[in-house]
């Protein structure tokens, strides 16, 4: 059994998600499964979750490319999980080639990816190398591609707040002019690495033909000078990727196996430890590395101070939950709708108010689709209140994390909480997390 199996069946049994049992295996790879959901009725789970027919052959081929695959950098452990994680992430941006079997993502949501797992590495006191043979720019030897394009804005933010105030800035579109020009050219190195290296070679040893698993469109579009770097730019000016649709099914469901600490992570942190001569840098240091994700203080006060205007200003403001009114701000809790730890998402539409004992009751455990609905009301009033405090922050936001862009209609409120239901669904029923409610 490889690192991918065993992570893949031991996580679905320690997770309590179910029993699988397979039946048969033909030299296809078509499983026949059946699925039984122990703390489940049949009633609440599609019926495609007890009894399905699912061709694996993709996941037998991912598995043999990350098992196999040579490796003369971090690159395709960072191709890969990227790519699991906005299949996870942002169906609500795919577009699906049903004629050629193929869906299609913005190319400029992995640039955002690789921004974030490298910076913390290349920010590290301690020099980590990523590639076989990389040594500090002072010393001749082999570089990753875009690690001197990192050192204007690590150097800026260094003593700035770091990660976590740089990720802020961005996220709201706030980079000032001054690095502007540089982070524009992060991100274009960043695009050309990806597209020139990991996603033309992913899967060669076994095809023996260059984009044979992760492909995009010839030329890739320029990066306009005009317009500050966000979220929304990378998405509509960062081009497009396409991956069998298949193996998109195959992410979505498992892929949180595929690149957890026993796989993907695993492996990117052991080849890191072997390519550091020096013998300082530890698998498990980093890994603590990988795990780095912006703080999230700045936005919670910014939704808090919204919120406690309306205590201010009205006495008390209601739980979004319960509807218990919370008369001070010392009472009232900023709570992640899909928590942080799953979904690691501080948009202002996340942030809502909630008792102590509520958000207690809660933790990180994810709003029951029957629930939330019943909820839709205040939900969608504290969404109107944080938009008109921040309309140009709110709507960038709700666009790319649940809208889709260009997509504020007059009906946005009831699209968004569509979407928002929808990855409630499928955090629980396909990733198996512990629904909630009142």
């Amino acid at each position: 059994m490889t690192s991918i199996q065993y992570s893949l069946f031991n996580n679905l049994y320690n997770k309590n998600i179910g029993l699988l049992f397979p039946i048969s295996l033909g030299t296809n790879g078509l499983y026949h499964e059946y699925w039984y959901h122990p703390t489940s009725p049949l009633s609440s789970l599609p019926p495609t979750s007890y009894l399905s027919t699912m061709d694996l052959s993709a996941y037998q081929k991912i598995n043999n490319i990350v098992e196999r695959d040579s490796a003369d950098a971090t690159y395709k452990y960072a191709l890969l999980r990227g790519v699991i994680e906005v299949c996870q992430q942002y169906g609500h941006l795919r577009q699906d080639d049903i004629e050629n079997d193929r869906v299609w993502f913005p190319l400029g949501l992995l640039v955002e990816k690789w921004i974030l797992y490298y910076y913390p590495i290349f920010a590290a006191p301690a020099f980590i190398p990523q590639k076989n043979g990389e040594k500090p720019d002072t010393e001749p030897g082999k570089k990753v591609a875009f690690r001197k394009y990192f050192t204007p804005i690590i150097d800026y933010y260094r003593d700035r707040g770091g990660f976590s105030v740089f990720y802020n800035d961005y996220s709201r579109g706030l980079i000032p002019g001054e690095i502007q020009p540089a982070f524009r050219k992060l991100a274009v190195e960043i695009r050309n690495t990806i597209v020139n290296y990991p996603m033309k070679h992913l899967g060669f040893s076994q095809s023996k033909r260059h984009y044979s698993i992760i492909s995009n469109p010839k030329p890739l579009p320029q990066l306009p000078p005009q317009g500050t770097i966000d979220r929304g730019y990378l998405i509509e000016h960062g081009g497009s990727f396409s991956i069998a649709s298949d193996l998109a099914t195959i992410f979505e469901y498992f892929g949180s196996f595929i690149s957890g600490d026993e796989c993907i992570l695993k492996k990117w942190a052991a080849f890191t430890a072997s390519a550091d001569k020096t013998k300082t840098i530890t698998e498990e240091a980093m890994l603590s590395l990988l795990g780095t994700t912006p703080t999230t203080e700045r936005a919670l006060a910014d939704a808090r101070a919204i919120y406690s205007s309306v205590i201010d200003r009205e006495a008390s403001i209601r739980c979004a939950w319960s509807g218990k009114a919370i008369s001070s701000s010392g009472a009232m809790h900023v709570d992640h709708l899909l928590p942080f730890s799953i979904w690691k998402n501080n948009d202002l539409w996340n942030l809502l108010p909630a008792t102590n004992q509520v958000n207690s009751l809660k933790s990180n455990r994810i709003p029951d689709p029957q629930f939330l609905r019943s909820r839709k009301e205040p939900i969608i009033e504290y969404w109107d209140l944080l938009h008109d405090h921040w309309p140009h922050r709110f709507e960038r936001e709700i666009e790319v994390s649940l809208l889709g862009m260009d997509a504020l209609g007059g009906d946005w409120p009831d699209h968004a909480f569509e979407q928002l239901t929808e990855k409630s669904t499928y955090l629980i029923n396909i990733r198996g997390y512990q629904p909630w409610s009142i």
